[in-house]
């Protein structure tokens, strides 16, 4: 970053910290956009109690106002208790991308916030709280099988980005797990659905992994250290995507109850304490503590 971007930041950081005297709250929080205030929100009511402003955008360096996890970056090294930021992990946490609390950036660790509304347990059982039809449609077994289909391709699409090839990339891969309900799908808890994701997944992976040197214990090992598993691997792909699947089905599991599936039963609740992810979360908000109450005067 060139210096008198640095300085840019270095400014706007400041004025944001200062800002919370306007405001009236402890902090100013800088994340990605609109649709991620619900879950920091939750997040820091539960793990940091205080006032808080979100602020969903701001003015980059050459004058427009900017959104997303890049511009939130460009503040990370002048972050303090009173202006820090929250992003999506997306695959920055398995790929070793150094983002830490201790700089002020709270991350997901779970691909995006949309991962964690689909916490399988939790799901299932608001869905049975809400709509009574938890004995039609089982959402633990169905993120267990689709954990099981993905875990083998992700490995591999994870060992391409890490070594810099192309043949099965996260845009592949996002393609192949970009799927909404289709007419009988809520059968056998999404079987036809599970079926088409394995055998488009199957098919271009498979290819790919006799053309290149990827070993699948040594990536399980990997990524087993960061709390991915063949059980919640459905918690780290891409969570646009497996977030549309689920509210695409959920939608027609829901006809007839009055219930809204995403404003019910997805965005009811986070699971707080319930797993890794999460956990890490809660672990990084305390650290926030350690930071510099401010950096106005730095």
């Amino acid at each position: 970053m060139a210096a008198d971007k640095e300085a840019f930041y270095r400014l706007a950081a400041r004025s944001h910290d200062a800002s919370t005297q306007i405001y009236r709250v402890d902090s100013v929080v800088h994340v990605e956009d609109e649709d991620d205030i619900w879950f920091w929100q939750k997040i820091l009511s539960r793990y940091r109690g205080g006032r808080y402003k979100f602020r969903t955008a701001t003015v980059n360096e050459h004058g427009n106002k900017t959104t997303g996890c890049a511009q939130c970056l460009k503040y990370r090294n002048y972050l303090s208790q009173r202006f820090f930021v929250c992003i999506d992990s997306d695959l920055r946490y398995l790929l070793d991308e150094d983002i830490s609390a201790e700089n002020g950036i709270l991350q997901t660790y779970a691909y995006s916030w949309e991962n964690h509304c689909v916490f399988a347990e939790s799901l299932q059982e608001t869905f049975d709280e809400f709509t009574g039809k938890g004995s039609e449609f089982d959402f633990v077994e169905f993120l267990r099988r689709y954990s099981a289909i993905v875990y083998e391709p992700f490995l591999l699409m994870l060992y391409q980005e890490r070594e810099g090839l192309n043949d099965f990339d996260r845009e592949k891969f996002r393609a192949l797990i970009t799927l909404t309900y289709r007419k009988g799908d809520e059968a056998g808890n999404g079987r036809a659905f599970l079926e088409r994701l394995q055998s488009g997944l199957a098919k271009e992976a498979e290819v790919v992994k006799q053309n290149c040197d990827f070993n699948f214990e040594e990536e399980s090992a990997r990524y087993a250290a960061k709390g991915l598993g063949v059980d919640n691997a459905y918690l780290y792909v891409r969570g646009h995507c497996l977030y549309n699947s689920i509210v695409s089905i959920g939608k027609k599991l829901c006809i007839g109850t009055g219930v809204d599936f995403e404003q019910n039963i997805l965005k009811s609740e986070p699971a707080f304490e319930q797993y890794d992810a999460m956990n890490r979360i809660k672990d990084d908000v305390g650290r926030l503590n350690g930071l510099r109450r401010s950096n106005i005067d730095s």
